[in-house]
Formats: C-alpha cells, sequence, structure tokens
C-alpha cells in the first residue's frame, strides 16, 4: 500500500487505538518542552523553593526562626519536609555532575513527564466513558498547562499527587458503581494508599482533606466503599504517626501563626478599622500574642505575611486563650471587619479580577545565599505574556483564576444534582482545595489553584 498522507493518518491512529496512555502521553510532553527550553533550567518561586535549599544546607532563615528550629540543624515542617530533601538532592546532583542548569532541568523533565502520564490515564478514562474529545486539545494546548511543568516548586509536586489520588479514585468510582468495590485488586489499593501518602506530605493541611474524603465516603456510597474506607484511614494513621514523631527526627514543626493566620489577620484589620474601640485590657491580650502597635502598620489586606510573621512563638497557652476570647468578642462587634479581612486574602479566587495571571514571573533569582545557587537561564527574562491576555475582557477570563474557580464549583454542584458519584468522588479533594481557599494567606496566588 503506498504511504500516502491519508494511509499514514489511519496508521498514526491505529498505533494511538493500540495504546493511547502512550502516545496521549507523548503528545502532552511534545507540547510542554517548548515551554522546558524557553524558560530553561526552570522557574524558580522565592522564598519557598529557596528555603528548602537553604534547610537542606544547615543555612537558616526567617522560616527557621517561626519554627523554632535547632540552629545547627535548621529542619523545618514548614515547607513540607520532603521538599526540603527533594530540591536538596537536585542541588546535589547538579553539584556532582558540575551543572545545576542539568539537573533543575533533568527534575523538571521528569516531574513533566509523570504529570504527563497521569493526565493521559486520565484523559483516556475519560473517553472511555464517554468524556468530551476536546479534553486532550485542551490539556496540550493551553499554554498555562506547559508553563506550569516549568515550575521548580511544591505546588508543582503536589500537582503530581493531586493527579494520581484524581486517577485512583476514578478506579475506585468505577469499581464501586459496578458492586465490586469489595473484590477491588491490590495493586490498585496499594497506589491508593501510596497516592494519599505522599498527597499528604506534599501538602500540610492535606491531611485534613483526607479526613474529609473518609467522611464522605459513606454518604456517597454507604457501605459499599468499606476497603478504600479502610485504606484511606490506614494512610492517614500512617502519616499521622509520622507528623507526631518529625520532632524526635530534628524536624520542627510549622509555626503555629499559620494555623492562626486568618486570626491574626482579622485582628489586625480591626486595629485599624476600629483602634479606639479596643481596650486597655484588649489590647493588652493582643499584645500577649503578637505586638499590638504594629499591628496596624503592618496590615495589608491581600498577605497576612507582614502581620502572622510577628507571632510571639513563645507565648503560652494562657495567653492564647485569653487572645482567642477577645478576638471572638471582637468578632461580634464587627463581624463586617472580620469579612473584609478574609475577602481580602481570596477575592482573587472568586471573581475575574484581571489583577493576576495564572502564572510566575519568569526566573527569579533573588537568593539569600547566592552561593548555592549557579543557574544560568538560556533567555534572561522571558515574558509569559498572561499578565497582558487576562486584562483583555472575556478573552481573559480562562487565563484568570477568578474564572475559573467558579466555575469548577458550579460544575461540582451540577454533579452532585446529576448524581454522578464517581466524578464527585474524584474531584472530592480538588473541591476541598477550593474551599480551602476561603482562608488564603495571600490573595492571587495562582499556584494555590492550579493543582
Amino acid at each position: 500500500m503506498p504511504i500516502n498522507s491519508k494511509n499514514l493518518a489511519r496508521r498514526l491512529a491505529g498505533l494511538f487505538r493500540q495504546a493511547p496512555v502512550h502516545w496521549t502521553t507523548v503528545f502532552l510532553l511534545t507540547t510542554r518542552m517548548p515551554f522546558m527550553l524557553l524558560y530553561y533550567p526552570g522557574c524558580f518561586a522565592f522564598p519557598d523553593t529557596e528555603s528548602c535549599i537553604n534547610h537542606y544546607y544547615g543555612l537558616q532563615d526567617t522560616i527557621s526562626r517561626l519554627c523554632g528550629s535547632d540552629c545547627a540543624r535548621p529542619l523545618d515542617n514548614h515547607h513540607p519536609i520532603i521538599y526540603t530533601f527533594l530540591y536538596g538532592w537536585t542541588i546535589d546532583l547538579g553539584n556532582l555532575i558540575g551543572s545545576q542548569n542539568v539537573a533543575v532541568f533533568l527534575f523538571l523533565l521528569l516531574q513533566a513527564t509523570l504529570h504527563s502520564w497521569l493526565l493521559a490515564q486520565i484523559i483516556v478514562w475519560a473517553r472511555r466513558h464517554g468524556g468530551p474529545r476536546w479534553l486532550l486539545p485542551c490539556y496540550m494546548l493551553f499554554p498555562v498547562f506547559g508553563m506550569w511543568s516549568t515550575l521548580f516548586l511544591k505546588d508543582s509536586f503536589f500537582s503530581l499527587c493531586t493527579s494520581a489520588l484524581t486517577l485512583c479514585l476514578l478506579h475506585w468510582g468505577e469499581k464501586l458503581e459496578e458492586g465490586t468495590g469489595q473484590r477491588t485488586s491490590l495493586p490498585l489499593a496499594i497506589a491508593t494508599f501510596c497516592s494519599l501518602c505522599f498527597f499528604m506530605l506534599s501538602k500540610n493541611q492535606c491531611v485534613y482533606i483526607a479526613v474529609l474524603l473518609l467522611i464522605a465516603l459513606p454518604w456517597l456510597y454507604g457501605r459499599k466503599c468499606r476497603r478504600l474506607a479502610t485504606v484511606t484511614a490506614a494512610s492517614i494513621a500512617v502519616f499521622s504517626i509520622f507528623s507526631i514523631n518529625l520532632p524526635r527526627m530534628g524536624v520542627a514543626q510549622s509555626g503555629r501563626q499559620e494555623t492562626i493566620g486568618t486570626m491574626l489577620q482579622q485582628t489586625a484589620c480591626y486595629a485599624r478599622c476600629h483602634p479606639k474601640e479596643i481596650s486597655a485590657e484588649e489590647r493588652a491580650a493582643i499584645d500577649a500574642v503578637i505586638p499590638f502597635d504594629s499591628l496596624a502598620v503592618c496590615y495589608r489586606a491581600e498577605i497576612q505575611d507582614p502581620v502572622k510573621y510577628r507571632y510571639r512563638r513563645l507565648c503560652s497557652g494562657k495567653e492564647r486563650a485569653r487572645y482567642y476570647k477577645v478576638w471572638a468578642k471582637m468578632g461580634l462587634r464587627h463581624p463586617e471587619c472580620y469579612a473584609k479581612a478574609v475577602w481580602g486574602c481570596c477575592s482573587a479566587y472568586f471573581y475575574p479580577s484581571g489583577k493576576y495571571p495564572l502564572f510566575y514571573p519568569a526566573h527569579q533569582w533573588e537568593a539569600t545565599y547566592p552561593e548555592l545557587f549557579r543557574l544560568e537561564p538560556l533567555l534572561e527574562k522571558v515574558p509569559c505574556g498572561m499578565a497582558q491576555i487576562i486584562k483583555i475582557p472575556i478573552v481573559g477570563w480562562p487565563f484568570d483564576m477568578g474564572f475559573l474557580m467558579p466555575c469548577f464549583v458550579l460544575v461540582m454542584f451540577y454533579l452532585m444534582w446529576r448524581r454522578q458519584r464517581i466524578a464527585v468522588l474524584a474531584l472530592f479533594p480538588c473541591l476541598v482545595s477550593v474551599a480551602v481557599l476561603v482562608i488564603s494567606p495571600a490573595n492571587g496566588i495562582f499556584r494555590y489553584v492550579m493543582p
């Protein structure tokens, strides 16, 4: 048979049908490579990635002081400890082979390949179950996904874990719908257990998402989900034991200011808006936990860090208890002030503002310890164009997280209404992640929504 364009297309289509996951992975990875080369060796996000590498090499920074880690061995779980070693080992590899550029690029290439493979699995599964044909072109051609693979950042790894868990839950949902959930294969159970463990390791708040998933399972599938519930409970137990023992391994826990950051932000907003209504007793209770005189000055509506980083780490439990009571009283007096403080840190996630593009500026290399990093970009400060596109009315909405998040929430409610339990189960971790954005520590950080 002569090879012409029509026969070639048929042969390619036949190959694709024989190994759809492999070919889909190739297609996805191919469309990511131009971004990998354009932003070579990758995009750093300071200070998070930098802080992990600082700690790996025994160097202290602001995070070390917030967590009260050992001066001689400043390891902490503020940024989950897994990243300290992942990124530290990558730089070590670069030093070993004589090029940190190559090591970072290889890390990102492996990350992009794994993510492409996981997305390929999900896309093929969806197509086999009547999903839309535009899924693959969307993930191939929409530039946000290609750019995302260039980030040397903890949220990129969290993306992998989220995608892996989504894929496992899709397979569980299929078996539960078929009534074979109690006869699930051992490989799927092990894959789900590992996915959940890495999911929780990749973000400190994910253990709560896993607990909520465990609670939601009986609501979705009743007694049929006992085996999935057992796997979920086992992963939570293993992760909890690991977390409890972190201090024994010389790893300081994340500072309490991360847990109560929203409360501190609300107090700072109140101090700025209604300073004359705060009594001397209330001021003393607040000052025992965080310097009162600096609250109004440090308050920034869109980010908690300037306020919460002034938290007095050594304050006692009694002092915190008094503060919580004062916080509650002030909230009852002016609830609109507290709502304003929350909305200031999360508004960009829930309506299209045109302010925050779905990408980081390219190449951020301003390290605290420059001697640790000798990365040299192929092209200096390549503009991604997102900041310009997002300002175009309607056209820029697909690049605006404030448009995509409400769409996702509406789709979830639609799926619940239609009782599409497989989709609800698979997307449940993402739904809870969106809910967590309400108490976000910073407004318009696209990496919080991208996974």
